[in-house]
């Protein structure tokens, strides 16, 4: 086997690049057959039942964080927000968090390991958690981490 090859095998984010460039060639193959996409919503929970609104009493929950602590981490009056957790006025806030959620969703999958991924130091965010940086009022910036890595830029 020729050594670069084998070399490639050997590297983990090597590999996952080379398949999302090979995803990426598939999705180009199905859009040039004029197939719809059919659209699909990630973790349908975080949403309130009768608006299709973020809810942040959801959010917070499913991040294991106290609904105040998020309010206020997201600059949000925590008594506006306990009073109407998926208000419109708080859309514009949590749409970063729900969007790190989905793309760690689509890495882990549902359960645990989000969580065990927001509390963990990450060298991209100078050894402070997602979570941490999260609840600074900082979410782009972990998007912007997820996002790169998903799109398979290094880090």
């Amino acid at each position: 086997m020729d050594g670069h090859v084998a070399a490639a095998n050997n590297n983990p984010p090597h590999q996952a690049l080379m398949i999302r460039a090979r995803i990426a060639e598939l999705e180009e193959q199905l859009r040039a057959l004029n197939v719809v996409d059919v659209p699909r919503v990630v973790l349908t929970e975080l949403h309130d039942t009768a608006t299709g609104r973020i809810d942040a009493q959801k959010v917070a929950g499913f991040m294991g964080v106290p609904l105040k602590q998020l309010s206020e981490g997201l600059g949000l009056n925590y008594k506006a927000v306990h009073r109407s957790p998926a208000a419109s006025g708080f859309q514009s806030a949590l749409l970063p968090v729900k969007r790190l959620l989905e793309l760690l969703h689509e890495f882990f999958g549902p359960g645990e390991s989000i969580r065990v991924w927001l509390n963990a130091p990450h060298p991209d965010l100078d050894g402070t958690s997602a979570l941490a940086t999260i609840l600074e009022g900082k979410p782009g910036a972990v998007v912007l981490i997820l996002e790169n890595a998903w799109n398979g830029v290094p880090a």
